[in-house]
């Protein structure tokens, strides 16, 4: 048992949120456990005095003295004799001279550390004997590998290859076992004979098989799973240049339905569906990130600190209990590993745009079409035929609102700096970034999201049983925006008559529609800030029990804690108007306004944990069990003033004094979580595998008696490709069958559903003044309990042709029950009753999800093919459903979210027309002609039908290629939906202007053959209106080049590799053609921050 004493300098500080403190912790860490430098050197000098004293207790006062650390093992100090020494001001080289006369131990001092050594492993001289072997690591085509690791065995010490793939080792007698190791590379333990040079060949890790996935509470190589977990690596995340890591899934994860609904720099994050939605309630993915789960959201974390992400998508998300029925996300950040320090910094630098703008009708349409609203309803033409031709030749300006008000692109930067390395005794990776993301407004200088972040994952050796690892992350982010909410800024972009000006006699902004223009908003002292702060801290220890092979005990300590505060100061801007060519400002009057928002957050989570594992001969054995408590409090306070005297004081106590201008509240919540878990898996003879999980759930959500919940599941694996009657299937690398089942459950409701509710309401008249009092509001449910999820999944796994071609697929089904839910049928709602929820919906959803991938290597040409496809469908079987008057308008039986539309199937263009098709009151030419769905000659709600899709697609497909040669590499991937639809709807008169689409194919008595009907008709929720949102697009692509290593060797440099990216950059839709939105806009009318595609460059260098 080796021991290693660390000398500690300066006085410790306390965990606390504030993030400049955590950063000068971080680093004295560091300093103190990967850097280990003595600040005191050969010059120290050492004053002792001991007669008799135990070697052990000199060695101690002459470090604590001198900073140098000793390492020995217990059994070679018990051999040595009591030391009798006088020091007064001696240099360390002289007192450890004095220290070791007459020994039977010797030394040698390396840097700062001094290695006491027995002189029976010494020559006559006593000094230690050494041989010193050097050697080459080349890859199977003879190609040099830098940065690989050799470690001695059993030594705690090491080298690593340079830039031309060389290294150099010192071994002392009785050290002749060197591990090699590279990641990417199968690693290779080595004996050293009488050879001093060595030609060590690495073979590259082509089968997935050997790679390590995390799953729930630990890891298994991918050979061993029997459950369906698919993932990515940092190397994909890295290649998606979007902010947010969420996005970096599109497309590339079976099993996953992502859409990226937003792009404002700050709430760019995706929706997330792990196999579609199988419940009514909340769909939202539990996130864990370093095995704790709630901690942090998936889309913030930089993601040059993440080494992989895996997904739970079926039964092995059970071990999770309460919060596993959505599936689980496992994030796992990167770690130190063996080998000298590396340096890392990454930088890039996109170019943001929208990935198309809207065509807007122009002012020669709008004013047509405004004509013809007025001979819709009977009135004189706004626009005489005069104005309408000079619009139509362009001597009357057209405005194109979104262009004018909207840059054509902006700004984002990333950097991330990282230090990893380390021995067998501690291990470390340190990481700091940052990023800034500018504003598609033009003149918007108050608008940037900009974060900070920074991570330390330590891991420390301390003894041959016993290891410990802190790991601390922490983020700050500043969004700040405009004053004005997105969805009213935009629609004044999108809205804007283009017969209004946006500026006038040069640059004003003009009054805009209804006093609304974003380039006077922008002038504004408004502002919406939000100041976020984020603590993660982890504090972790792994005992192996000695005396019992393979068992052992960890745990860990979590503190997770964040901080918000919002302000929003809402002020009145100027626009002008044009008085006899003088620019006359006007002031947009609205009163100003301040609110502020307080909240804080804080959990902590315990865990403990015991493992076993042993193999015996054919017989593989692993299990753990653990118990787990989580506590959480939040606090919230926000206050706010209408009615300012001063512009410029921006606080609350300058607000009007007058009560009904004035709010404050405040609110508290804290949850509690208690689970009971365990897992057990069987291998016999790498053939037949099996595993059990349980977990035993404790939420405070739910009443007493009924807070706990049992969730167990299991699987089965079956790798045919180890049967005898596959031996001489020479093609086939790997088959494997597998099939999992179990129970999970879903906590995610509102809290204390069990308790009465009581609001503050109208109460009495007294003495002639209105009392207020507390009213009964939802009654209380004290029977509620989980959603629970029977899930149940059918997998193949195959490898072959050399395991260059891999696929895997999946079926899989669940039935969620209990859901939470209103009666309608039972109670009617003309009770006036306020009932609770109760648990008694139902919902299924089965589907199909795999993916497949082939890698070939010719020579210096190395591509690689793949591709991946998921379709999932749900079905309501439940819900306390009020029965339709016709039977085809049921809820049950069909998809969550679906529509009830008119079927169109024409445009009443003559009298013949409206004479030989029934339809709604008031029908007229040029509206729409709906299908009698119902039969009975007329046309009404009962003939809706229904259309099972909405804008969650049931399909989302990706696939990827990617290309090596030399030092360049390519890389396209592309991420496809199919099976959904959205509601375009639009908004047309003079005040609102209207895409030109809508516009342009409208019904006219001169345009009796157009596809639409008359602008502003047939606005009944139809299926003309329903657009198919399927699309393919190009979500990323990159071509990067690596610096050649002889001309980075000169200059210290291991790689060094630049880059140019691109992403969002294509979209194929049938959408474009006819000038709308993007298809995953979450908003068609374009009410939001635009869909953005992105050009990036960068750089990676590594030294």
């Amino acid at each position: 048992m080796y021991k290693k004493y660390t000398t500690k300098r300066g006085r410790g500080n306390s965990c606390t949120i504030k993030i400049l403190r955590i950063m000068r912790l971080t680093t004295a860490i560091l300093i103190a456990t990967f850097m280990q430098v003595s600040a005191t050197g050969f010059a120290q000098k050492i004053t002792l005095s001991r007669s008799n004293a135990p070697l052990k207790a000199v060695l101690k006062e002459i470090r604590q003295q001198s900073g140098y650390n000793f390492l020995y093992t217990d059994n070679i100090l018990k051999k040595a004799r009591p030391v009798n020494i006088r020091l007064n001001k001696t240099s360390i080289l002289d007192a450890l001279k004095q220290v070791f006369e007459g020994q039977i131990l010797t030394y040698s001092i390396n840097e700062n550390t001094i290695t006491i050594w027995e002189k029976e492993n010494h020559d006559a001289n006593g000094l230690m004997r050494k041989e010193i072997i050097k050697g080459e690591v080349v890859d199977e085509q003879g190609k040099a590998i830098p940065g690989v690791n050799i470690m001695v065995k059993g030594a705690g010490k090491g080298t690593s290859t340079d830039v031309k793939g060389n290294f150099s080792i010192v071994l002392a007698t009785g050290e002749n076992e060197l591990t090699i190791s590279a990641i990417g590379y199968i690693s290779q333990t080595i004996t050293v004979g009488k050879e001093t040079s060595l030609h060590i060949v690495l073979k590259e890790i082509t089968s997935k098989l050997d790679e390590v996935v995390v799953v729930g509470y630990g890891t298994q190589k991918r050979r061993d799973l029997t459950t369906a977990v698919s993932g990515i690596d940092s190397k994909e995340i890295l290649q998606s240049k979007s902010f947010s890591v969420s996005n970096s899934l599109a497309g590339r994860v079976p099993g996953l339905i992502v859409n990226q609904r937003n792009s404002r720099p700050g709430n760019d994050e995706a929706s997330i569906f792990i196999r579609g939605a199988s419940t009514t309630g909340n769909t939202a993915a539990l996130i864990v990130v370093d095995g704790v789960a709630n901690r942090d959201g998936i889309s913030r974390i930089d993601p040059n600190d993440i080494e992989s992400i895996s997904v739970l998508k079926d039964a092995s998300a059970a071990i999770y209990g309460a919060q596993s029925a959505n599936g689980v996300v496992l994030i796992t950040t990167k770690r130190g590993k063996t080998g000298k320090p590396t340096v890392n910094y990454s930088f890039n630098h996109g170019i943001v745009s929208p990935t198309r703008y809207m065509e807007m009708s122009n002012a020669a349409d709008f004013v047509k079409g405004i004509n013809d609203l007025d001979r819709q309803a009977g009135r004189v033409a706004t626009y005489s035929a005069q104005q309408v031709a000079d619009y139509q030749n362009g001597v009357l300006p057209s405005t194109d609102w979104l262009r004018a008000t909207q840059k054509s692109s902006f700004n984002q930067d990333r950097h991330n700096l990282s230090v990893s390395g380390g021995n067998e005794t501690v291990k470390y990776f340190l990481s700091l970034g940052t990023g800034t993301q500018g504003t598609i407004n033009i003149n918007d200088n108050t608008s940037k999201y900009t974060q900070y972040n920074f991570r330390s994952n330590i891991d420390a050796q301390i003894t041959k049983n016993f290891s410990v690892g802190l790991d601390i992350a922490g983020r700050r982010q500043n969004i700040n925006f405009l004053g004005v909410d997105d969805g009213s800024l935009f629609s004044w972009s999108v809205l804007g008559p283009p017969v209004l000006p946006a500026t006038i006699l040069g640059d004003y902004p003009a009054a805009g529609r209804g006093n609304n223009n974003p380039l006077a908003a922008v002038t504004s002292d408004s502002y919406n800030r939000t100041e976020s702060s984020l603590f993660n801290g982890t504090l972790k220890a792994k005992y192996k029990i000695p005396g019992v092979s393979g068992l052992s005990v960890d745990g860990f300590f979590a503190l997770d804690q964040g901080q918000n505060f919002q302000k929003v100061w809402e002020q009145p801007w100027t626009f002008y108007v044009d008085l006899n060519g003088v620019p006359s400002p006007r002031t947009r009057e609205n009163p100003p306004s301040l609110s502020e928002n307080s909240s804080k957050s804080e959990s902590i989570t315990k865990n403990i944990k015991l493992n076993y594992e042993r193999d015996f001969g054919k017989h593989a054995l692993s299990a753990f069990v653990s118990f787990e408590q989580n506590e959480s409090n939040g606090q919230n306070l926000s206050a706010s003033r209408v009615g300012f005297v001063s512009p410029v004081i921006d606080q609350l106590f300058a607000g009007s004094p007058i009560k009904d201008n004035q709010s404050n509240n405040g609110s508290a919540s804290s949850g509690a979580r208690q689970n009971y878990l365990g897992r057990i898996s069987y291998a016999y003879n790498k053939k037949y595998l099996a595993q059990l999980y349980f977990g035993i759930n404790g939420s405070q959500i739910f009443p007493k008696g009924k807070r706990f919940g049992d969730f167990p599941g299991g699987s089965l694996g079956w790798v045919i490709s180890e049967e005898p009657f596959m031996k001489n299937i020479e093609m086939v690398n790997n088959l494997k069958l597998r099939v999992s089942y179990g129970i999970l459950g879903n906590d995610r409701v509102g809290q204390y559903q069990y308790l009465n509710v009581y609001n503050f309401g109208a109460g009495y008249v007294f003495n002639g003044a209105d009392v207020s009092a507390l009213n009964p509001g939802v009654a209380a449910n004290p029977n509620i309990t989980w959603e629970r999820k029977k899930s149940f999944d059918l997998g193949l796994d195959a490898t072959i042709l050399n395991n260059s071609l891999s696929f895997t697929v999946d079926y899989f089904s669940s039935r969620t029950s209990d859901i939470l839910a209103q009666r309608n049928a039972t109670v009617p709602n003309y009770t006036g009753l306020s009932l609770p929820n109760e648990n008694i919906g139902i919902v299924d959803n089965a589907g199909v999800d795999g993916q497949i991938n082939y890698s070939k290597t010719f020579g210096r040409v190395r591509f690689n093919v793949g591709g991946n496809f998921t379709f999932a469908k749900n079905k309501i079987v439940f819900v306390d459903e009020v029965p339709p008057t016709v039977p085809y308008q049921n809820i049950t039986g069909r998809p969550i979210g679906t529509q009830f539309l008119y079927k169109v199937i024409g445009v009443y263009r003559t009298a013949d027309d409206l004479a030989k098709y029934p339809g709604l009151a008031g029908k007229r030419l040029g509206d729409l002609i709906y299908q009698d769905v119902s039969g009975d000659g007329i046309i009404n709600g009962d003939d809706r039908y229904p259309v099972e899709r909405n804008a969650t697609p049931q399909i989302q497909y990706g696939f990827n290629f990617g290309l090596q040669y030399a030092n360049f590499d390519f890389i396209a991937q592309f991420q496809g939906q199919a099976r959904a639809v959205q509601y375009f709807g639009y908004l047309f008169d003079n005040g609102n202007n209207a895409p030109a689409y809508y516009v342009k194919n409208a019904w006219t008595p001169d345009h009796i053959d157009a596809p639409l009907p008359s602008i502003g008709r047939s606005t009944d929720n139809n299926d003309l209106f329903l657009r198919d949102v399927s699309f393919i697009r190009l979500k990323n692509i990159e071509l990067g080049y690596s610096l050649p290593k002889k001309i980075l060797s000169k200059i210290g440099f291991q790689s060094s590799r630049v880059f140019v990216n691109g992403y969002n950059l294509l979209t194929f839709d049938g959408l474009k053609k006819d000038g709308l939105g993007d298809p995953e806009n979450v908003n068609p009318q374009g009410f939001v921050f635009p869909q953005t595609k992105i050009i990036s460059f960068g750089i990676n260098a590594t030294f």
